[in-house]
């Protein structure tokens, strides 16, 4: 079960499709249910679509809505939250999902829920063996959020955008059972949620080696660095990454970023590329295709992970896998996933990203040594076909607990 599932971008999407491959691979039957945007799955793979507004995908929230749907008390809810500057997705997906699902709940023997962390959990682990995937504690998120700027209007926007956090606390410390990508991220939903650890397990999540592999036919564009970054969103550390590229700029004349994200026009991120004056040598990708994704991180010479904070990293394998050499931040999980294979660097830290950039250009050896490193350790350590093994041992755990309970 996942609430939304974007199918290019953001690692909800990404981690239900590859799961439920791999898991049917393994001659499971998988059936996913899911909210808009739907995901991208495999053709073996049955999606059950849980229609909702989808308000964040239109041109106006307000608007741009049949009337006739606001007759429908869940819709009406969802509408009203959404145009007031909340988030209700999570906890609307409860409730529709919750009259889908309890029809046929004796065809599955086992839920598995991406993060919802809806009511309607509480019910289905009473009738069924649950097992959920928190990726990392959002209430992280929204300090981070808080922390980067100083505008009460717009601390009380952030805080009632993420209001749905009330549910997801009060549910996740109930569960049976949690799947978590990584140690940092148990540590954090054990404070921040208050979950007891030995209701934890840690499955790391995998990346998909068919799309992302060193291709010989890219060539390599000197001085080119590729990033993942949504702009304008604080976690992520772009503006530490842009000022450093503006430093960079006056030694290395032919510098230049690739951005894998999405650029919000007009926004924080724009105007900080227009300041240090970087229009020229920063570049946004969306929207890609699996071809487009592994061509922007295989013409880089290297890859920068600036985030503040991540709770696994897909996008620090994905440049492992494709022998991308790494500088990244300490952030999170991130030392626990790329171990001594690429340069960890502190969060926030303009000069040291600075000194990692430039040391790895003048050093071409290191560069591809580190690279060789990295490469080793996403082909063997983050197949998706070896992280569904590990969670098929979870539910099959699980089932046998709920079955023992209810006799």
């Amino acid at each position: 079960m996942s609430y939304r599932s974007k199918p290019f971008s953001g690692g909800q999407g990404i981690y239900v499709k590859y799961l439920s491959k791999a898991l049917n691979d393994l001659g499971h039957e998988i059936d996913v249910f899911s909210g808009p945007p739907y995901p991208d799955l495999d053709s073996k793979i049955k999606l059950v679509k849980i229609p909702s507004l989808g308000l964040y995908e239109k041109k106006s929230k307000f608007y741009d809505v049949n009337p006739m749907e606001l007759l429908n008390p869940i819709n009406l809810f969802e509408w009203l939250s959404v145009n007031s500057g909340g988030f209700p997705e999570p906890y609307t997906f409860g409730k529709r999902i919750k009259k889908i699902l309890k029809k046929n709940l004796h065809t599955y023997d086992v839920i598995h829920d991406n993060q919802s962390l809806a009511y309607e959990l509480l019910f289905f682990q009473k009738k069924k063996p649950l097992v959920t995937t928190i990726h990392h504690p959002i209430s992280l998120d929204l300090d981070y959020q808080l922390q980067s700027t100083n505008d009460i209007f717009l601390k009380l926007l952030m805080r009632r955008w993420h209001s749905f956090l009330v549910m997801q606390k009060f549910v996740a410390k109930r569960l049976k059972k949690i799947v978590v990508p990584s140690n940092s991220s148990m540590d954090d939903i054990k404070d921040e949620f208050r979950v007891d650890k030995k209701k934890m397990e840690r499955v790391m999540n995998g990346i998909d080696l068919n799309v992302f592999y060193p291709d010989s036919k890219i060539q390599k564009i000197p001085f080119k660095l590729v990033t993942v970054a949504s702009a304008d969103v604080p976690l992520k550390g772009l503006d530490y990454l842009l000022k450093a590229l503006s430093d960079l700029a006056e030694v290395y004349s032919d510098i230049s970023l690739s951005i894998i994200g999405e650029q919000k026009k007009g926004g924080h991120t724009e105007r900080l590329i227009k300041k240090l004056n970087l229009e020229k040598r920063v570049n946004f990708f969306s929207n890609l295709t699996q071809e487009e994704l592994r061509k922007t991180y295989c013409e880089a010479e290297l890859a920068i992970i600036p985030s503040l904070y991540e709770g696994f990293g897909f996008a620090a394998i994905e440049a492992m896998a494709c022998g991308v050499p790494l500088i990244s931040s300490s952030g999170g999980a991130l030392p626990e996933v790329i171990k001594d294979t690429g340069i960890i660097i502190p969060p926030k830290n303009v000069k040291e990203i600075y000194n990692s950039v430039n040391y790895l250009l003048s050093s071409p050896h290191i560069a591809k040594e580190l690279a060789e490193k990295g490469l080793q350790r996403a082909n063997s350590k983050f197949s998706w076909t070896a992280i569904a093994k590990q969670l098929e041992k979870v539910y099959y755990k699980e089932i046998e607990i709920h079955k023992h309970a209810n006799n």
